[in-house]
């Protein structure tokens, strides 16, 4: 009797909560938290890459990394754009919080040098864009994406 009534609860519950993006900030909002996961993706590959110093200088705003911190950023701005009442509030502060410690990460990730170690800044984005993907109600991302191959 509890398996019915707890495949009953579970797919009904999850779409709630993952549409309270789109309606507390709007559709512009659930498409950048649908790319998250891609741009996260796409940043580990790059930062997976052999360091060494540059010949040339390399444009900052090319980089996955870079991307990744302004579709961040963005979605920081449409937070701060929208007034979300009743029972989002306490997910919004969440959210916020989350997207603080993301952008952080995503920042020193794509200022990193070519002659200075990721490991750190790769870890410390994943784990940001994993809250912010969680606070939002998605599935989060694999941290062992994170670590070196081999480790």
């Amino acid at each position: 009797m509890k398996a019915l009534f707890r495949s009953r609860r579970g797919p009904a519950a999850a779409p709630a909560v993952r549409r309270w993006i789109a309606e507390a900030y709007g559709s512009r909002a659930d498409e950048l938290m649908d790319g998250l996961p891609a741009l996260m993706t796409q940043a580990t590959a790059e930062a997976r890459l052999p360091r060494t110093r540059a010949a040339a200088p390399v444009d900052v705003q090319s980089t996955a990394a870079a991307a990744l911190a302004t579709t961040l950023t963005e979605l920081r701005s449409l937070t701060l754009t929208a007034e979300v009442t009743g029972e989002d509030a306490a997910r919004d502060l969440r959210f916020r919080a989350a997207l603080a410690d993301a952008i952080g990460g995503a920042r020193g990730l794509a200022l990193a040098s070519s002659s200075q170690p990721t490991k750190g800044d790769l870890a410390s984005t994943l784990t940001g864009v994993n809250a912010v993907l969680l606070a939002a109600g998605r599935p989060g991302l694999p941290i062992e994406d994170a670590l070196p191959r081999g480790a």
